[in-house]
């Protein structure tokens, strides 16, 4: 009996072409579907790495304290405020104050979208975040 021997099998080797390829579309994909603008952002001013003594101590001046509870309650210098009414009081304040302070303090279990929303109504009502605590 008598055996061939077979031919030396030749690897094939992964061309890196269709690999780049792919790579390159996806880039691409990703590149037209995202957005490269800001929408909704709103100024904060932290104070860090500032001297300025009424960015370190806002209590010198008239400032305005807005609380964000636990539960997603607003509470606007002491008093409970509904959320309807957070721009109109926001914008009495800014007419009645010459420079304007605004200091938000959530509470550590507040989501993000909800200080966020707060965030945009204070930018509605044309102030700008002394300090977010």
């Amino acid at each position: 009996m008598r055996l061939e021997a077979g031919r030396a099998s030749r690897r094939l080797g992964i061309g890196l072409t269709p690999l780049i390829d792919v790579v390159f579309i996806l880039l691409l994909f990703f590149m037209l579907t995202s957005s490269l603008t800001r929408l909704h952002v709103v100024p904060l001013v932290t104070g860090l790495g500032k001297t300025d003594a009424s960015v370190q101590s806002p209590e010198t001046h008239q400032t305005l304290l807005l609380r964000i509870r636990p539960d997603g309650a607003l509470e606007l210098a002491g008093n409970a405020l509904p959320d309807h009414e957070l721009t109109a009081a926001l914008s009495r304040y800014r007419a009645e104050q010459a420079e304007p302070k605004l200091v938000v303090e959530p509470d550590d279990a507040v989501g993000l979208q909800r200080l966020l929303t707060v965030l945009d109504a204070v930018a509605d009502a044309g102030l700008s975040v002394l300090r977010l605590q």
